[in-house]
């Protein structure tokens, strides 16, 4: 792989529009219900439940990661400059270099904000287990039983890594569409229907991405390993993309 490249690559895939604009705008949507539903609810539990679930963010998660740099091939494509590239490497490195920037950007949309309103729920809330009174969850939910074993800053950790798991998964799916049928609209709108194809159909919640992300159904380290098995298979799918599309340069 073409180190240089790879580095380069990364940096476009953070320094653009796209990044800042999938982070405020997930940022945005998560501290709507915070400041409006959870600042005063008096317990962190309760706050991230309540802002993971109620806030808009399972339907609309999909939306963020795919803005950073998943249509960035289209637009070499449609240029002609992926063949300059691939004057210069070959095929395979160019995607993997490519898939590393697409899901390293993706992660960062989605584990940056979800990193600073749990941050944000501790400090106002109050992190302190008594009874399902006080936290305002059960107390035999799997986030309560993380902290009671862990402690709160655990739980602050396991919903950053899961929001930068889902993050990249779903940024690799837009490149995924974006390599198999370069168009940018349909790298950008493509993931968000199969996502909701995924969330309105019963295909079945071990499976579904919108439980994933939150990790509070069926585990955190469950949802870890669902969710590296989505990158695998997005990675897998846009690799296959790339070897085709660039057979035919």
């Amino acid at each position: 792989m073409s180190w240089k490249f790879l580095g380069q690559d990364i940096r476009r895939s953070i320094l653009n529009p796209g990044f800042a604009a999938g982070i405020c705008g997930l940022g945005a949507l998560l501290a709507w219900n915070f400041f409006r539903e959870s600042v005063g609810a008096g317990s962190f539990y309760y706050a991230v439940v309540n802002i993971m679930a109620a806030s808009g963010f399972p339907v609309f998660a999909p939306v963020f990661p795919v803005l950073g740099y998943a249509s960035r091939f289209c637009q070499e494509y449609e240029s002609g400059y992926y063949r300059w590239i691939l004057s210069r490497m070959n095929a395979r490195e160019y995607a993997l270099a490519r898939i590393v920037s697409v899901a390293l950007s993706g992660g960062l949309i989605v584990g940056i904000p979800m990193l600073l309103i749990c941050l944000a729920s501790l400090g106002t809330g109050l992190p302190e287990i008594t009874d399902t009174t006080h936290t305002r969850v059960d107390m035999n939910a799997t986030l309560m039983q993380v902290a009671q074993t862990y402690g709160p800053g655990m739980v602050v950790a396991a919903k950053t890594v899961l929001g930068f798991l889902f993050g990249a998964a779903w940024a690799l799916v837009g490149l995924s569409f974006a390599v198999w049928m370069p168009n940018q609209y349909v790298a950008l709108i493509a993931p968000f229907v199969l996502y909701e194809c995924l969330y309105l159909l019963p295909v079945g919640g071990f499976f579904a991405p919108s439980n994933l992300v939150r990790g509070d159904d069926y585990g955190h380290l469950y949802s870890a390993v669902m969710e590296c098995g989505w990158i695998l298979l997005a990675a897998g799918a846009a690799m296959a993309g790339f070897m085709r599309r660039c057979r035919d340069a």
